[in-house]
């Protein structure tokens, strides 16, 4: 698992928590499935272009923000 994976799933969850989502709930904002939001959320896998951007626009943050910069 890479560090950066890890910081970014972190991200994600730390923000999905704070709005008050269920991992559910979350994952259909975002049109991902439950099981991926938890890979990401996890470290275990790093998200596309286009699943960034569909993470980013569901939790009301830049792609910046998510990965960091």
């Amino acid at each position: 698992m890479s560090e950066f994976k890890r910081d970014v799933g972190k991200r994600i969850k730390e923000k999905r928590v704070a709005m008050k989502l269920s991992r559910e709930e979350f994952s259909y904002q975002a049109d991902i499935s439950p099981k991926f939001l938890y890979d990401i959320e996890s470290g275990r896998k790093g998200l596309s272009a286009e699943n960034l951007r569909k993470v980013a626009q569901a939790l009301a943050v830049s792609t910046d923000w998510l990965v960091g910069i």
